[in-house]
Formats: C-alpha cells, sequence, structure tokens
C-alpha cells in the first residue's frame, strides 16, 4: 500500500468556470472523516483513513490519492488538459479533531468568493462525501468545479450513465459522443466510471442535482489519454445559494452492476425507491399492467374485444370510447388511459375557463432570465405553443381532471413533457421557480393524479417521479433517432431525410444505430435500479412497431430487448400500426415479451453482464430466481441455462423461472418460440409441423 500511495498524478487546479471562461477563486478545502480511524502526518502529506478508505493529501504537489484498503486499487486527481495545479496552503486538523484536514487552494492571481469544500467518509464504508459552500450564498460565481477528476490507472475505461435513456456504456479512450451532461436533463444523477475487464471502478452520485453538470474532460493520464468525469455547480437564479453535495463510491469488482446498485441504496436511503409492493397496497389496478403492452391508436371496444379474442389478455389503451364502452373495456381487464399535458398552452379564448391546453398569455408563461418568454411545442405546421409555468399546473389540473372522472371511467392517466423536459428557471415575480422549486411542481402533479386512484404514466423518468409514476414511456429508448420520432412522423426507409421543425435536419441512421438500439453500447442502469419500482417501455415514436417499413428487424430486436430487461412493448393499433398492418407481429410481440413481464414486474433486476467480447450475448437475472440470455448477433450461439442447452438465433432468447420457461431458439434447423406458464402454453414450432 505504501508504494501505491507514493504513486499519485497532479490535483488540478479548483476553479470557477463559465464554459470557455475560467475565473480565479480562492478555495478553502475540509477534509474529514467522521469515525475514522485516524489522521497522520508524514514531512511532505496528511494521511486520513477509516476503515475501507486511505485518502492521502500532498499539500506541494496539491494531490490527493484515494486507496481501497483492502485491494490496494488506487484513484488519483489528475489534470485536465491545459491546466496546471497549485498546492494547497494552510494545511491543519479540522477544528482540533483527529479525524479531518482542513487546507487552501490559491488557483490563479485574482481573489474570488471563497469555495469551502468539505469531504468526508464514514467509519466504514468506501464512499467519499464532498460538501461544496461559499460563504455568501448571494455571490454569483458562475459555473463551478470544485474538484479535479479522479483516475485509475487503466485504458479500458467506459463511462455508465443513463443520459435520457435506460443507459449507456461510453469509451472513455476517446471523445465520446457527448460530454457535457446537465444533471436536471438525465434521469439519474449518477456517472460510474468502469475497468471493463476487472470491474474496477467509482460512481460520482450528486445529490443536490438540480443545478449540477457532470462534465468529460480531457486528461492526460501515466497510462494514455481519458475523458474523465468532474462534477459541477451552476448558479440558481444567478447567486450559489445553498450548499451543493455529491459523493463518489469506489468499488473493486462488480462493474456498472456494483455501481448502479450503490445508487438504489442511496435512492431508498433518500425515498425515492418506493417499490410496487407498496404501491399496490394503495392502488392495486397498478397490477393490470403487469404484463400489459402499452397501446396507442385506437380506444375502440371493438379493438379491445379482438384483442381479447386473440389472446391479449392485458393492456394499456390510450384515448377516449363511449363511457359505457370504457365500462366494457375496464371489464376485460384492461386499463383505459389517455393522453394528458399542463405543460404546452396557447391562449385562452375569452369566456373560455383554462383547461389543460389553454391559459392566460402571456402572464401564465415562463418567464426566462433574460426577459423573454419561453416557447414549448412547435407543431408540424409551425403552430408555437407557449411554456406553461410548473407553478401553474396543479391549479389547471384541479379544473381538468375531476371533470373527466365524472364523465369517463379512466383507471389510467398519461402526463406528457413533465418528466421529460429540463428543470428550468421562471423569473415571473407573480410565479417565480428556481430548478428545485419547478421539480417539486412535477411531483405535485403527478402526486395529485395518483391521489385519484389513477394508474399513472409519463413520458421518458426522473428518479425523482419514481414515487408517484407507474409506467415510464420512453425509458427503453435510446435518446437518439433518426427521424422525427416527437411528431409521430414513419421512415419509409434507413436514408430517409426528415427537416427538423426547429430547423436543420434529423440525424442519420447509423447514430440510432449504435446510440440509440445497439447493443454494444446499452446497460440497463434504469433497470438495475428502478425495475421493481415502475414499468418501462419504449418511445412512442420509437415504438415496437415504428419501423416495420423502413427496419422490420428492429421489432425483433426491440423484443428481444423487452425479454432481456423484462419489461413492456409499445404498439400502435392505428392504420399504420402493426395491429391494423401485420397482427402477427404484434401477437408475437406481446406473446414473447408480456407473459414473463406479468412474472418479473415486482421483481429487482439483480445483474447484467455481456457474455461474449462482441457483447451480442447479454445475460440478466432477477429476484426470485428468473433468468434470461438473448444473443443480438447474427451467428447462431450456443448457451446453457439451468441444466438445459439452448441454440440462440439472432435476437433469440432463453428464459427459465419459477412459473415460466420460454424461448426462441434453433429447432430441428428453424427457430422455434416456446412458452410455457403455469396457465399459458404457446409453441409455433407444432404449428410449422
Amino acid at each position: 500500500m505504501k508504494r501505491a500511495l507514493r504513486s499519485l498524478l497532479s490535483f488540478a487546479p479548483l476553479m470557477s468556470l463559465r464554459r470557455g471562461l475560467a475565473l480565479p477563486v480562492l478555495v478553502a478545502a475540509v477534509i474529514s472523516a467522521a469515525g475514522a480511524s485516524r489522521v497522520s502526518q508524514t514531512s511532505d502529506s496528511w494521511l486520513l483513513e477509516n476503515r475501507s478508505l486511505a485518502v492521502k493529501v500532498t499539500p506541494a504537489s496539491g494531490s490527493i490519492s484515494v486507496i481501497l484498503k483492502r485491494s490496494g486499487l488506487e484513484f488519483s486527481t489528475v489534470n485536465p488538459e491545459g491546466r496546471t495545479g497549485s498546492g494547497f496552503a494552510n494545511v491543519r486538523r479540522l477544528n482540533g479533531s483527529s479525524a479531518g484536514l482542513q487546507f487552501e487552494v490559491a488557483a490563479g492571481n485574482a481573489a474570488g468568493p471563497p469555495c469551502l469544500i468539505r469531504l468526508a467518509t464514514a467509519e466504514t464504508g468506501a464512499d467519499l462525501h464532498v460538501t461544496v459552500d461559499l460563504a455568501d450564498h448571494h455571490a454569483k460565481p458562475g459555473d463551478l468545479f470544485p474538484l479535479p477528476p479522479l483516475a485509475l490507472r487503466s485504458t479500458n475505461l467506459a463511462m455508465a450513465i443513463a443520459d435520457y435513456s435506460d443507459g449507456h456504456f461510453y469509451p472513455l479512450a476517446s471523445r465520446p459522443p457527448r460530454t457535457w451532461f446537465d444533471l436536471w436533463s438525465i434521469d439519474m444523477p449518477f456517472a460510474g466510471v468502469c475497468e471493463t475487464t476487472t470491474g474496477q471502478g467509482y460512481a460520482v452520485i450528486v445529490e443536490t442535482d438540480d443545478d449540477a453538470v457532470i462534465r468529460l474532460v480531457k486528461t492526460a493520464t501515466a497510462t494514455g489519454e481519458l475523458w474523465l468525469p468532474q462534477p459541477g455547480f451552476r448558479p440558481s437564479q444567478g447567486e450559489f445559494r445553498y450548499s451543493r453535495t455529491f459523493f463518489y463510491h469506489f468499488s473493486p469488482k462488480g462493474g456498472y452492476v456494483s455501481l448502479a446498485k450503490r445508487f438504489r441504496d442511496y435512492a431508498r436511503q433518500r425515498g425515492f425507491l418506493v417499490t410496487f409492493a407498496r404501491k399496490l397496497k394503495a392502488n392495486p389496478t397498478i397490477s393490470r399492467i403487469f404484463g400489459a403492452p402499452d397501446v396507442w391508436g385506437n380506444a375502440s371496444l371493438n379493438f379491445a374485444r379482438e384483442a381479447r379474442a386473440a389472446g391479449v389478455e392485458k393492456m394499456i389503451i390510450h384515448g377516449r370510447a363511449s363511457a359505457e364502452e370504457m365500462k366494457a373495456i375496464n371489464a376485460l381487464g384492461y386499463v383505459t388511459s389517455e393522453y394528458d399535458n399542463y405543460t404546452d398552452i396557447f391562449q385562452l379564448e375569452p369566456g373560455k375557463e383554462v383547461d389543460a391546453h389553454h391559459g392566460h398569455l402571456p402572464d401564465d408563461s415562463v418567464l426566462k432570465g433574460d426577459g423573454e418568454r419561453m416557447k414549448a411545442w412547435l407543431t408540424w405546421d409551425k403552430k408555437q405553443y407557449m411554456k406553461r409555468c410548473p407553478a401553474l399546473w396543479v391549479p389547471a389540473a384541479r379544473i381538468v381532471i375531476p371533470k373527466v372522472l365524472s364523465d369517463r371511467p379512466f383507471l389510467g392517466r398519461f402526463i406528457d413533457v413533465t418528466t421529460a423536459e429540463d428543470l428550468y428557471e421562471c423569473y415571473d415575480t407573480t410565479h417565480p421557480l428556481t430548478r428545485s422549486a419547478k421539480r417539486q411542481c412535477g411531483v405535485d402533479l403527478l402526486s395529485y393524479t395518483r391521489s385519484l386512484g389513477l394508474v399513472t404514466g409519463g413520458e421518458h423518468g426522473r428518479y425523482w417521479a419514481v414515487p408517484c409514476l407507474d409506467y415510464i414511456e420512453g425509458m427503453q429508448s435510446g435518446g437518439s433517432f433518426s427521424w422525427p420520432a416527437g411528431w409521430l412522423m414513419r421512415p419509409k426507409s434507413k436514408d430517409q431525410e426528415f427537416d427538423n421543425p426547429w430547423g436543420g435536419k434529423f440525424g442519420k441512421w447509423a447514430g440510432y444505430e449504435k446510440w440509440g438500439i445497439g447493443h454494444q453500447t446499452r446497460v440497463p442502469l434504469w433497470e438495475l435500479v428502478f425495475h421493481d419500482c415502475v414499468v418501462s417501455t419504449w418511445y412512442w415514436g420509437d415504438s415496437s412497431d415504428f419501423l416495420l417499413e423502413a427496419a422490420p428487424e428492429i421489432t425483433a430486436k426491440k423484443d428481444a430487448f423487452n425479454v432481456l430487461y423484462g419489461t413492456i412493448p409499445l404498439l400502435w393499433a392505428n392504420k399504420e400500426g402493426s395491429w391494423t398492418t401485420a397482427r402477427e407481429t404484434f401477437l408475437r410481440t406481446y406473446r414473447n415479451t408480456c407473459k414473463l413481464h406479468e412474472l418479473v414486474a415486482g421483481k429487482e433486476l439483480l445483474t447484467h453482464e455481456f457474455l461474449t467480447p462482441d457483447r451480442a450475448v447479454q445475460r440478466t437475472s432477477f429476484t426470485g430466481g428468473t433468468e434470461a440470455i438473448v444473443n443480438f448477433g447474427r451467428e447462431p450461439y450456443t448457451v446453457r441455462l439451468k441444466g438445459k442447452t439452448y441454440q440462440l438465433p439472432q435476437n433469440g432468447f432463453a428464459v427459465k423461472g419459477p412459473g415460466i420457461e420460454q424461448s426462441l431458439a434453433v429447432v430441428d434447423g428453424r427457430p422455434t418460440t416456446t412458452i410455457r406458464t403455469r396457465n399459458f402454453r404457446f409453441s409455433d414450432g407444432e404449428i410449422a409441423k
């Protein structure tokens, strides 16, 4: 361990940064370790220890190293490219305690607002907590990046992050497709850095994430160039306002799975991990969405009866029918729901009442810091909505939803936009909002919807909405589209180009193929944390059957992802949807994904792993003993699962667990699907014979 402690990289300057502009500040840093075993001093450094970690601080070089005691694994601060570090001054024990250190760092020549930093460890555990503060909370420091990034000695590093997706796995030896992540616009304030062969790594988990970012900075390490995550903080309505906190979690093995489970623990501690076991006690109707495809485009009783006769036992059906028809649809065991949105509004007509899509403009719209009113959705024919201030969401919903329920027996409600858009500020003095207050407005709207006994869905998702959402559309999608998915424009071919209503063109198919649906670049971070809390599906413009004309093979791949992750499909029953154009595809997707989901919906996703170097073959497991293996590769691959051998074709799968055995495997030279549960049997092998 002593040898490892001597091997340190230089400590980056602590700076207040605006994008493209460095502002020098004076930084006072505090390292404490409540319950740590000891703090000791040598001639050139200080050593702070608890049972799991050893933190070495070297004042002259301004460097910090963290070592996991049991493994000897070392993580060291490293300067971003083009920056040099400065030393630590006035190093001393913290307030006479034997468990902490305090020091200052002068960054640059001019003195800025002092940035106060505290780092703390518990007596046990491999977490290093950071508090960032300013003496004057009214100071206007700009963007702060108080600590440099950490590196471990490897070039085989990748970062796992749920950036408007279930999770991506970005290699860090070259510039990733994104290098800046506003934490108020991604799904979990979490980034995990992993050594891809050993599983060693660390997570950055930001607790005060409403005004926080993680940027990737180019660094030159002892083992080569890397892009490493660096947490930072932005002002709140122009001022620092409050203390900011984040922590590092260090792990000697387990990769992104281990790091995601640490975030799950954090979510549980903070009250965000509300499982279906709890939700069902408040609303047993939620169980109807376990194994239910999420269906748009046809809410008629005729469709519902046809689907039931075809063997579709559960569905979420969006749209309106007559009250009598809806009662009959509910009686079939389905969940009737409809689209709702309180964010995008037009001008209210004289004499009319405020509703979901109309308000008093400009007064009800968000006022930005530059004095302009915020625009919202732009329709394909250029009709411009304005952004209703979130402070007015619940008052509008209280007008709209009770009236709807008095007329229609809906069992669910889909609230669009709220959990898909960024946190933002409103500077209107009659309804001012910080980003944190805006987040609470979203919680209040969704909580109000659920308080009416409705199964509540949302567009995309955020960790803070988990307690008040039951299903989420979009989490399965990779956040990368090559067509106007939000406007429901279907591509006819992979190379078709579309104009973006906001200007420019939509991206090329290659981006979607790699980052949107690429099995090499996806990991189920969200499901590893929240699988037993929220049902996830695809975005409605990236549905399981949306690309039947342009890329029909994608439907089978999405089915395979649904099987692997234990999630549900999203399907269309309108004139362009698979129910009308390719009904057997609709039914195949339902059978292959939903019978499994019904059994694992309330189970925790325990593991995910790549079984082959090309990441084509992947395996997951759930609490209760269910395991799934999927082959995304073009060539058949033979796997063994719980004592049985399967040859899996492309997008084939094998699943075994209590109450279920299903596979899409090569039998007698042809792909054959077999599904067996306690109350369901299916095989297309017998049909083919």
